[in-house]
């Protein structure tokens, strides 16, 4: 190699002159080009000259700093793995199911969707069957305390005299014996800790579920299988949702034993999070472009939805080859001074990153009709997230179609570990 270098000028310049006698039959025209090359080839001599000689040591020690670079690198790559803590639904149903693999994760998404919402220990208000049973209990206790006011022997339990509402309009305990609807929905308060729709009682505008149910998975009877693009997305969508509520059932039960310790009843009256209005995560992934949208302003009942372009958050984060970003929003109601407790059960040693908090608050139940939050400071709020999906750790889960339709490479089966055996098997 020593010797290539000191005569490399030589052997390029015997190149070149090679070249200047051919002008002499294709013409003095040709000259300027030859300069300019005689100049590119004095820099390649002040390059090669300049080249400090390549040692075995020197090779080791790159070597050596690449093989620590791989091994960083993997163990990244471990720990994301053990962070995430996903696996599929359905083993087998992603990236290539067959149809009975796609119709076998839909009951499964329709059965763990079903279970995430029933582990907050939801609710709704009163049922019919519930005023029904109010209306009639009141009765009889009404026909109890006219029998009792006529021996003198009135109960204080079923004592019906006194103002039904004090001064600041707040109805009385009197009151409410009196009141089948504020009874019926005290009953029901008291049976929670949370409220919450379910995805089958889905009507909007007068209800929207709370959890963000993938429309494609509704008819768990039906034998026209739901897609790749659709079990992708339900997916996704599961696992971040998980995460949510177990985020929030978290902090709800831990109240709720230290409630249970100083012998009070734990219901959604002194929970932390009352109700969960709306989960919603953004159709898809967040583009590195695209029409902004800077979703609802806390308050009321309709569902928010995230912003789902880059530009409209801190983080400027959109889609990239190596990463997908998937924005999602939480719209709750709950005791104002909890929202950091939720914050940090959610953000804490995961990839969810809080984009921006909207609250305002939410006033008291004077009448104790209907959804009953206790008597705490209690808020409305929106809080937009972000997750971070790894290439390394969810690209091979993606369907073909999928990576073409976010125009994202697709791994070949070797980059997922998997063998032309395996494949064509």
């Amino acid at each position: 190699m020593d010797l290539i270098r000191r005569h490399m000028f030589t052997i390029i310049c015997s190149i070149v002159a090679a070249g200047g006698v051919g002008l002499m039959f294709t013409g003095m025209q040709k000259m300027p080009s030859v300069v300019e090359e005689m100049k590119k080839v004095e820099g390649i001599h002040r390059s090669l000259t300049g080249m400090k000689p390549v040692s075995k040591a020197m090779i080791d020690a790159e070597q050596q700093r690449i093989d620590v670079v791989k091994a960083d690198r993997e163990k990244v790559m471990t720990k994301a793995k053990e962070l995430y803590g996903y696996e599929p639904l359905v083993e087998g149903a992603l990236p290539t199911g067959d149809s009975l693999k796609r119709n076998e994760f839909r009951k499964a998404y329709r059965r763990e969707m079903d279970a995430l919402l029933k582990s907050l220990n939801y609710g709704g208000t009163a049922s019919a069957s519930g005023l029904a049973t109010a209306r009639d209990r009141i009765a009889d206790e009404k026909a109890e305390w006219r029998e009792q006011r006529k021996d003198g022997t009135v109960s204080a339990a079923i004592r019906l005299d006194g103002p039904t509402h004090n001064k600041a309009g707040v109805i009385t305990e009197t009151g409410v014996r009196q009141d089948a609807i504020a009874r019926a929905s005290i009953a029901a308060a008291q049976r929670i800790y949370c409220y919450g729709v379910h995805f089958d009682q889905h009507q909007p505008p007068a209800q929207v579920s709370s959890l963000d149910f993938r429309a494609a998975m509704k008819d768990a009877d039906s034998v026209d299988a739901p897609d790749d693009w659709d079990v992708w997305h339900a997916q996704i969508g599961f696992w971040i949702q998980r995460d949510i509520i177990r985020a929030i059932a978290t902090i709800n039960n831990e109240a709720a034993d230290a409630i249970k310790q100083q012998g009070r009843n734990a219901w959604v009256g002194n929970m932390p999070v009352k109700e969960v209005i709306s989960i919603r995560l953004w159709e898809g992934l967040i583009p590195q472009d695209g029409k902004p949208y800077f979703g609802p302003r806390a308050g009321g009942f309709d569902e928010a939805l995230p912003p789902g372009t880059p530009e409209t958050v801190f983080t400027h984060t959109g889609q990239h080859k190596n990463y997908e970003v998937v924005q999602y929003s939480l719209k709750l109601i709950m005791q104002q001074r909890d929202m950091p407790k939720l914050i940090d059960r959610l953000s804490k040693n995961s990839f969810h990153t809080l984009l921006r908090v909207s609250y305002e608050h939410v006033a008291p139940n004077r009448t104790m009709q209907g959804k009953i939050y206790g008597t705490e400071p209690t808020v409305n709020v929106i809080m937009d997230f972000q997750t971070v999906l790894l290439e390394e750790v969810f690209r091979c889960l993606m369907p073909a179609s999928v990576c073409e339709g976010y125009e994202v490479p697709c791994p070949t089966p070797e980059d997922c570990g998997i063998s032309a055996e395996e494949e064509s098997g």
